[in-house]
């Protein structure tokens, strides 16, 4: 289908009739309407397009997000296609992780959606987001403005990781949300683009920072994180969520039961967070279906673990 600009161009170089240019656009514009029919209260709430870009109103919260146009895998996007809130369940786990927090950290922020949303839900908390990517944290920090968050969610336009330095990045072209260390998703076109990271508890020690709740998303390099931010974690025990996928620790040379072992050494125990709810895992198998995970101290943490078992006994 062409698009409106193309139809305008025809119809000026007369190429189409009038009534034919005006009979495809109206075609064409019925898409609107389309669009209107998908959004609720827990998804896509509202679309917004102006010369700036698209955003998207989403969720329970009201978290605006604009996205960047090509990126097939953004929060808005997989919302929109899938139907339902975005990462419904595993958002459910963070809700709960980050109750009462005071200091959060969103490693591998991304456009910031779960980074703003858990701001409006904490309202007493400071939360950082960390992005190294250029046009990730381009975007990460026009949502930040765009809902009017800048005193409380900082951008940091560096990821974390266990070596302080500057590191190329892996980038599929229509898949920002796939970006790595290295190159996971095994594209030949990927593209290369240099960014910094440093160590989570040199930072801490910079900072004077004290996390309370981490979330990692980082592709593959979590071990990576958690490794670099060892005596953070110690010390400050927060609750952590992330993401671990198989395929993608692989490349790093680790499994995901490194990082259950690098957590149980310090006292803590593990959540497996998917569609069937939450269950405590004492290791990941090839038959493994989650993908998110929450570590949470066996000590420190026991009113939360109470309230994540409850959450997977009503799942």
């Amino acid at each position: 289908m062409p698009t409106l600009a193309e139809l305008q161009t025809d119809y000026r170089a007369g190429r189409l009739t009038k009534a034919d240019f005006i009979t495809q656009a109206c075609a064409l514009h019925q898409q609107l309407w389309a669009y209107a029919a998908l959004f609720s209260d827990e998804g896509v709430r509202e679309l917004r397009i102006s010369p700036r870009g698209v955003q998207f109103l989403m969720g329970e919260e009201a978290v605006w997000i604009e996205a960047p146009a090509g990126e097939a895998r953004v929060a808005p996007l997989e919302t929109l296609n899938f139907g339902g809130a975005y990462e419904a369940i595993e958002s459910r786990a963070m809700n709960l992780l980050a109750l009462g927090a005071r200091c959060m950290l969103d490693v591998g922020a991304n456009l910031g959606i779960h980074a703003l949303r858990l701001a409006l839900r904490e309202p007493q908390a400071t939360v950082h987001a960390f992005e190294p990517l250029p046009q990730s944290f381009e975007f990460l920090s026009r949502n930040i403005a765009l809902n009017g968050l800048g005193d409380r969610v900082r951008a940091h336009g560096f990821g974390l990781s266990r070596e302080n330095g500057s590191f190329e990045f892996h980038i599929a072209p229509e898949n920002g949300t796939n970006a790595s260390l290295l190159n996971v998703a095994g594209r030949s076109d990927a593209r290369h683009v240099v960014g910094l990271t440093l160590r989570l508890d040199d930072w801490v020690a910079n900072t004077g920072s004290q996390p309370d709740y981490i979330k990692v998303d980082v592709e593959g390099a979590e071990l990576w994180v958690f490794e670099g931010g060892a005596q953070t974690i110690e010390r400050q025990r927060p609750r952590v969520f992330c993401e671990l996928l198989r395929k993608w620790c692989a490349p790093f040379g680790y499994h995901p039961n490194d990082v259950l072992r690098f957590f149980a050494a310090q006292g803590y125990g593990c959540w497996a967070v998917g569609e069937q709810g939450v269950r405590e895992l004492t290791a990941v198998d090839d038959a493994t279906p989650e993908t998110n995970y929450a570590f949470l101290h066996r000590e420190t943490h026991r009113e939360t673990i109470t309230l994540l078992e409850l959450m997977g006994a009503a799942a």
